[in-house]
């Protein structure tokens, strides 16, 4: 059986993580950076684009659906790609932001804060499972449904995670095309 009290708690996290991601990335890296447009940010913005793209697939894999087996195993494949390329951010994240003046002090501290948030959700989530989910040669589902605070809030997450995504893509294509444009004229 699922456990309904790891499960609600990894939501809670979750949702003070969409919350704080959603300042951070909207706010801070589209809005008020304008990361998308930077020819020295750019890499960064196709790493926050991956991370974006990859988010509603570790919500639905491990918030949403009671995943097993090998669906289990495939989502946290994508929690794992997620973590590696937060990882390659932060590498790149002083030389990508130097002419910027680096990350201010309140920056760092959203995403120190992000990164807890992010780790302790899935965390929780993944501990929630029973020991029978793990199993490669088991179902791909659990007959037991996702608590419901859980499951509501991956669905409600979602729709509007794959439009930032979405979003991101699109300033990334245009922040090359505009920055193409300049080096023409």
């Amino acid at each position: 059986m699922i456990d309904p009290a790891l499960t609600n708690a990894a939501a809670v996290l979750l949702a003070a993580y969409a919350v704080l991601a959603a300042v951070d990335g909207l706010y801070i890296h589209l809005w008020r950076l304008r990361l998308h447009q930077r020819a020295e940010t750019r890499r960064e913005h196709w790493l926050h684009t991956v991370r974006a793209l990859l988010f509603p697939a570790f919500v639905g894999g491990l918030f949403a659906a009671p995943t097993a087996g090998a669906l289990l195993w495939a989502a946290v494949g994508v929690a794992v790609l997620d973590l590696v390329i937060g990882l390659w951010d932060v590498a790149i994240e002083r030389d990508s932001r130097a002419t910027l003046g680096g990350l201010s002090t309140a920056e760092y501290t959203v995403h120190v804060t992000l990164t807890m948030l992010h780790a302790a959700s899935l965390a929780l989530i993944l501990a929630a499972r029973p020991a029978s989910a793990w199993a490669l040669d088991g179902p791909t589902v659990l007959l037991t449904p996702m608590p419901g605070f859980s499951a509501a809030l991956a669905v409600n997450l979602v729709p509007g995670a794959i439009v930032l995504g979405v979003l991101h893509v699109y300033l990334g294509l245009r922040g090359v095309q505009s920055a193409d444009a300049r080096v023409v004229a």
